[in-house]
């Protein structure tokens, strides 16, 4: 009998020693794609004065006592906060006088908007069994300019003038294989082919088609973005450079101003140390090229080479005119939103963090401005919906959201607060017809 009480009283000593036991909480923090959290706070519901936080790698440790059975809290800026019950399970698993935890955040980006989802079918403003719309744009008038096929664009393309009450006003047959419709920061309108340039007037609700000078147009218009006054907004971005710059030209004085620098470094260095691992024949291919145009021997390789490589992405860093005389440029690689006004250079700037994590938030290119009122729009693709975030251009947020109806959507436009684009049912004998939806604000 004494045995069984000295067994007992051992055995409740033990108990009451762990059940006062000080072990330490092990946390390691990922987002969702598994990168480390640095800089989350962690700490106890019923103890906020002990509070740490987490280091580069996403660990933290926190002090806890055995039988509290507390709630864990874990908040950070750009993630939804975190909650995790310490119960008798987690308890179970101590080792070494540890609770191991691997915890995962959500990105609050896109969790903590409201999204606008309709049950209303878009209209459908232009479309007809006889052929596909491939590209559209609106004229100054109104009317609609459609690049449209009956099979493909590689023949029969066919430009389509059509009027308000949707009446075919006039035809253009394309001589060659058309890519699409372009307008530039005048709003004219261009018809692109795989090798040449037409400038397109209306005239009398006629087309009237001008052949242009290619190069002219590659190199002196299209870079031209907007314009304030007299002076004109533009930039030496090339698909093969991953740095290029925004520039001020006024016309009054012939002046060039300089206004930012868009580089993504990672990625210039990968590009330079290409020239590294080629082969013998391709370094004096490049010695010769630089030679000649003096242009380094490195960018030339990088340009030939690693831009045809997995690595490399084309820098997309755009520019918008907001109101009558502001700017707006998105650096998506410096995580920041510049302000600039004619004659005051930058006057703003504030952070942005949309565009992070594309993989699981879905964030896609381009960002899309609203032609009339100059709102503008980040785009993500989730389960094959498109859905249209408004940007805050004063704080660089995103708020107001719109699921768009129909899956797999293609050539969205933004107009005063109505979304058009063009859709073709998949699986059916439909023709790709152009939808319109509005931008309207939850009740």
């Amino acid at each position: 009998m004494r045995l069984i009480n000295s067994i007992f009283t051992l055995l409740l000593l033990v108990s009451v020693h762990a059940l006062s036991q000080n072990v330490v909480i092990e946390g390691k923090l990922t987002d969702l794609d598994g990168h480390p959290i640095a800089n989350a706070r962690a700490y106890f519901d019923k103890n906020q004065d002990q509070k740490v936080f987490s280091d580069k790698k996403g660990k933290f440790y926190i002090n806890y006592t055995i039988g509290a059975y507390d709630s864990l809290k874990i908040e950070h800026v750009s993630y939804n906060d975190l909650s995790v019950f310490i119960s008798k399970k987690n308890e179970r698993r101590i080792y070494n006088d540890t609770i191991y935890l691997k915890l995962v955040m959500q990105d609050q980006t896109l969790a903590t908007i409201d999204v606008v989802v309709t049950t209303q079918k878009p209209d459908t403003l232009f479309g007809t069994q006889d052929y596909s719309v491939e590209d559209f744009e609106f004229d100054k008038n109104g009317n609609l300019v459609l690049l449209t096929y009956e099979k493909n664009l590689q023949s029969g393309s066919i430009l389509k003038l059509v009027g308000v009450d949707n009446k075919i006003l006039d035809n253009f047959y394309v001589p060659e294989e058309a890519v699409e419709l372009q307008q530039d920061f005048r709003n004219n309108i261009h018809l692109i082919t795989d090798e040449k340039v037409y400038l397109i007037l209306i005239e009398s609700q006629q087309f009237h088609v001008y052949l242009e000078d290619r190069d002219y147009y590659f190199r002196y218009v299209a870079p031209v973005i907007d314009t304030i006054g007299p002076n004109i907004y533009f930039s030496n971005y090339s698909t093969v450079y991953p740095a290029f710059d925004y520039f001020e030209f006024n016309r009054d004085d012939s002046a060039y101003t300089n206004l930012l620098k868009i580089e993504d470094q990672l990625m210039m260095e990968l590009y330079r140390s290409e020239f590294k691992y080629v082969d013998v024949r391709t370094k004096i291919w490049a010695h010769q090229k630089q030679l000649e145009t003096g242009i380094d021997k490195e960018i030339w390789v990088g340009a030939t080479v690693f831009t045809n490589s997995v690595y490399y992405t084309p820098l997309y860093a755009p520019l918008f005119k907001v109101g009558q005389d502001s700017l707006v440029i998105f650096d998506h690689y410096t995580d920041q939103l510049f302000l600039y006004r004619p004659g005051l250079g930058k006057v703003d700037s504030v952070s942005i963090n949309y565009h992070k994590d594309a993989r699981n938030s879905g964030w896609e290119q381009p960002l899309i401005q609203d032609e009339k009122n100059g709102k503008v729009y980040a785009m993500f693709t989730r389960s094959g919906y498109t859905y249209l975030y408004e940007i805050d251009l004063k704080i660089g947020a995103i708020k107001k959201s719109f699921k768009l109806y129909f899956k797999y959507i293609e050539r969205i436009k933004i107009v005063n607060d109505e979304v058009y684009y063009i859709y073709r049912p998949f699986e059916t004998i439909q023709k790709k017809y152009i939808y319109r939806e509005k931008l309207k604000e939850k009740d």
